[in-house]
């Protein structure tokens, strides 16, 4: 095993879920760390891989960005697979922010916020498979923001805004956390 994999395991283990379903994620990124020769390598497809996400939220306002997946056809945070020199979910958090948003954060204004297992739908080029993802709250000032990548389009959302959406579960227990760590 890896040392970054094992470094990985150990924040797995100390994090504390904020529910039974969160809790069951974390068991789940426990068992692939513990039993996948390269969890973070985005070309094994079963059961899936790791990602990381940045969950971006302004410091003063309660805003917060997110990108439309224009793939996937919804508002997400930004997030993506790990490059194959990166030694750990949050650098990938990060580089995906600024690849998707077109903002430079801060990695120690960044904190392990949440732990989710998701299946991605099959597309022409991959089969289905499960996305491991670590989910990181990103403190920032607000910044234009400039999407590119996967993002066809990315914008600041106040908490009302959020609230009116048709949100994943994952992002509303994400919400839920952020406005408990202010």
């Amino acid at each position: 095993m890896k040392p970054t994999t094992q470094a990985i395991i150990q924040a797995i283990e100390l994090y504390s879920p904020i529910d039974n379903i969160e809790a069951a994620h974390k068991a789940a990124i426990l068992d692939h760390f513990n039993q996948s020769a390269n969890p973070m390598d985005s070309f094994c497809f079963e059961p899936g891989h790791a990602t990381g996400s940045a969950w971006v939220m302004a410091k003063d306002t309660q805003e917060f960005a997110l990108i439309y997946h224009k793939v996937l056809d919804r508002w997400l945070q930004p997030g993506g697979h790990a490059e194959p020199d990166e030694p750990d979910l949050l650098t990938v958090s990060l580089r995906e922010a600024e690849e998707e948003l077109g903002i430079k954060l801060d990695p120690t204004q960044a904190t392990l916020l949440d732990l989710d297992v998701h299946r991605i739908p099959e597309t022409k080029k991959y089969p289905s498979h499960l996305h491991f993802d670590f989910r990181y709250l990103c403190l920032t000032e607000i910044q234009p923001l400039h999407p590119a990548t996967d993002a066809d389009r990315a914008e600041w959302f106040t908490l009302d805004q959020l609230r009116t959406m048709q949100l994943d579960p994952g992002i509303e227990r994400m919400i839920q956390k952020s406005i408990v760590q202010r």
